[in-house]
């Protein structure tokens, strides 16, 4: 079992991934987490290969940038992106998303057990 450091939250957003001066489209978010993202594109990502990754998220007047972020694995289920630092604006816009993302979750009734019993 996997023990993660930081919760990941199901996240919609936009944006670009960029490696070596091409840009490729996120066509799909998955997951976002403080220290990184699972997206889905048809860019041909392999485990270690660095990339930029540009995010927007809806409502946002401004993008999230976060440069020297590494593919961790791409596979069937997307691309596993870890962010290795961020500039502190952007870090501060990300913190301030996933708090959102996280009384967004919070919120959401949780399901009756099985059997109905309590």
């Amino acid at each position: 079992m996997v023990v993660r450091q930081h919760p990941r939250f199901h996240a919609s957003f936009s944006g670009t991934l960029t490696h070596r001066n091409q840009r490729h489209a996120i066509s799909r978010s998955l997951d976002l987490s403080r220290k990184g993202c699972r997206v889905q594109s048809s860019f041909p990502a392999f485990a270690g290969m660095k990339v930029d990754l540009q995010i927007v998220f809806p409502g946002s007047p401004t993008p999230i940038l976060i440069q020297g972020a590494v593919v961790r694995w791409a596979g069937a289920h997307g691309i596993g992106i870890e962010f290795l630092s961020l500039a502190s604006p952007d870090e501060r816009q990300l913190e301030g998303t996933l708090r959102l993302l996280a009384a967004k979750t919070a919120r959401r009734p949780q399901p009756s057990p099985v059997g109905g019993r309590a």
